[in-house]
């Protein structure tokens, strides 16, 4: 009985709930998540770009950058 009753709400749910729908919004990824440096002098300056990919549905806004 248990088993009708699961197959009669999930046909239900089918039928009039409609599709599902999943809000999933930017989503940054990095090409390259990480990089090593070759060994420098102390008090140079290095630098090195990161390149991001946004992969999600909606516009990606970098905001607030620091380094660690």
């Amino acid at each position: 009985m248990k088993y009708v009753n699961f197959i009669i709400i999930s046909a239900f749910l089918v039928i009039f709930a409609g599709p599902a729908y999943v809000w999933a919004g930017p989503v940054a990824v990095p090409l390259a998540p990480s990089f090593e440096f070759e060994p420098v002098l102390e008090g140079q300056h290095l630098t090195h770009d990161f390149i991001i990919k946004n992969q999600g549905d909606a516009p990606l806004n970098i905001v607030g950058v620091q380094p660690p």
